[in-house]
């Protein structure tokens, strides 16, 4: 295996890791300013 195919997939690899921790940040956001928004209901 070439280093260039191993560094291509850790690079694939990284960018899961990238939108997976995107994901999470938006949804703690979304979640923060419902809770500022609405604070009655949590």
């Amino acid at each position: 295996m070439s280093a260039c195919a191993t560094r291509h997939e850790g690079a694939a690899a990284m960018t899961l890791d990238l939108w997976l921790a995107a994901l999470t940040a938006l949804g703690l956001l979304v979640y923060l300013v419902a809770v500022l928004i609405r604070p009655e209901r949590f």
